[in-house]
């Protein structure tokens, strides 16, 4: 199998300025999903998309390629991921021969994803036969108890949503998920025809909460720091051999 790593880190975060090169633990928080690359036992190629010559450095540091600078027009707060990714693709058919059977998108801000998670998702989505994969993870609040405020601002729509409801217990509602951006895996044959890691045949790969962090405020990135500093989480995993 050989899987090629995409990890997206622009420069330009609002919500954590410089977000993506901020310390988490003692890594700054590109370096974990860098590792987790690294330490996957596939045959694979890891490459940085940034505008940012600062991360492109601390990257590099790390051991991932950053081959090519990303252009502007991919570095605003409205460029789309899938964009970011095909034009990675796109610089590789160009630039060599070299094909993969994967794509993985890995996005810093969702760091706890470890080696051991992206190896059994790859592994999964090859024995599935899936077209792609997502990274998933128990939501906290059913889609039952989610609405709208109504015109006038009230509840209404809740009441009418809630007058028949039998029971409010967690416990008696059916499981649902959501991403949680961690890891978005591919076919390279999918992804190069549908630019997309959405698919009809896709499988889950779910993970628990304290793996499924997405840092995007600094309430986020102070519990993933605490979870870090007190060791919630297994920091020996990016561990690298010196």
């Amino acid at each position: 199998m050989r899987v090629l790593f995409v990890i997206t880190a622009r420069g330009g975060s609002k919500g954590v300025p410089r977000k993506n090169i901020r310390l988490v633990g003692k890594l700054p928080l590109i370096a974990y999903k860098i590792i987790s690359a690294q330490k996957c036992s596939v045959d694979k190629r890891i490459i940085v998309s940034t505008d940012d010559e600062e991360i492109a450095a601390v990257s590099a540091a790390y051991g991932a390629e950053v081959p090519f600078m990303r252009p502007d027009y991919l570095a605003s707060d409205t460029a789309d991921s899938m964009d970011v990714v095909w034009h990675t693709v796109q610089w590789i058919m160009e630039h060599d021969e070299d094909r993969y059977d994967y794509i993985c998108l890995l996005e810093p801000s969702s760091p706890f994803a470890s080696s051991e998670d992206l190896d059994n998702a790859l592994k999964l989505i090859e024995e599935r036969g899936a077209d792609t994969l997502l990274g998933m993870k128990e939501v906290e609040v059913n889609r039952a108890f989610i609405h709208s405020l109504d015109s006038k601002g009230g509840l209404s729509k809740f009441y009418e949503a809630m007058k028949d409801f039998k029971s409010v217990r967690r416990q008696d509602q059916a499981k649902e998920y959501t991403m949680n951006g961690c890891m978005y895996i591919a076919k390279w044959s999918y992804f190069v025809k549908h630019k997309s890691f959405h698919a009809q045949n896709s499988v889950p790969y779910i993970m628990p909460d304290e793996k499924s962090i997405e840092i995007d405020s600094m309430y986020n990135y102070k519990v993933a720091c605490i979870m870090a500093e007190n060791a919630l989480i297994d920091l020996s995993l990016w561990e690298q051999d010196e």
